[in-house]
Order: C-alpha cells, then sequence, then structure tokens
C-alpha cells in the first residue's frame, strides 16, 4: 500500500519535468484536435510552468499519504480505495488523449508502465488477501 504514493510521485515527476517542454513542441498540433469546450482550458494549461503544476501534486501528494496511513494502519479503506481507482481511470483518460491529438501526452509512459501495474496488482492483491470486497472498491468511486 505505501507504494501507492510513490507511484504517484513518478507518475506526476514525468508530468512536471516535461510540462513546459511537451507545450512548446506540441501544442499547434494538439490544439487543432482538442474539443471546443476544452480549448481555452487547453490553451489556459500551455501556458503552466513547472513550478505551477508542482503545487497541486504536493497538494494531492500529502492527501495520498495521509490516506495510506489511515488504510495501513486504521484499516479505514475507503479514500485510498477511491484515489487508487481515480488514477487507474486516469490511465485511460491518457491514452484516450494520446489517440484524440495524436501525439504522445504528458505522462502516457508512467501511466502505462508504472500506475496501471501497480493498480491492477493492488486491487487483485486487495481482494485476493480478503482484505477488502469488490463492493467497497464500488463504493470508493462515490
Amino acid at each position: 500500500m505505501w507504494l501507492f504514493p510513490i507511484m504517484f510521485l513518478l507518475h506526476d515527476f514525468e508530468e512536471i519535468l516535461f510540462v513546459e517542454l511537451w507545450f512548446k513542441k506540441n501544442y499547434r498540433k494538439a490544439s487543432e484536435k482538442v474539443p471546443g469546450f476544452f480549448k481555452k482550458t487547453f490553451q489556459n494549461m500551455s501556458k503552466i510552468t513547472a513550478a505551477q503544476f508542482t503545487l497541486p501534486v504536493v497538494f494531492q501528494f500529502l492527501i495520498y499519504i495521509i490516506s495510506t496511513f489511515l488504510a495501513v494502519e486504521y484499516q479505514y479503506y475507503i479514500p485510498f480505495l477511491g484515489f487508487n481507482l481515480f488514477l487507474l481511470l486516469h490511465v485511460f483518460m491518457h491514452i484516450g488523449q494520446s489517440f484524440l491529438v495524436g501525439v504522445y501526452t504528458l505522462g502516457l509512459g508512467t501511466a502505462v508502465t508504472i500506475t496501471f501495474p501497480y493498480s491492477i496488482y493492488l486491487f487483485y492483491r486487495l481482494l485476493d488477501e480478503e482484505i477488502v470486497e469488490i463492493t467497497s472498491i464500488s463504493f470508493s468511486i462515490i
């Protein structure tokens, strides 16, 4: 379970390290394929610096540490499960974005090689060892 915050950081480090370079290299091509309702948000995101991107990552990291602590020490799993389920679904967002815009998107590599395998293994182990039930995982999406 304690691998969760580490996995998150590895994934987000890829995004932090390359956010500015990615937008410089891919903004024009990607913006042509971004849906209209998302164009303004995409334009705003293109101006973000690595330092600005880091602040919400640190906030998320702290929340993930707390949720992991509660799961490990007090067997309070719902937030931990919910955050992990969110990040598993987040993998498919990265894949979808890449197909949509036709270029490698930020975070895709670590989403597919780190986040996805970790998430599948985590849920497998939690279910196999009967630490949680499928209903708990389903409920945690809320």
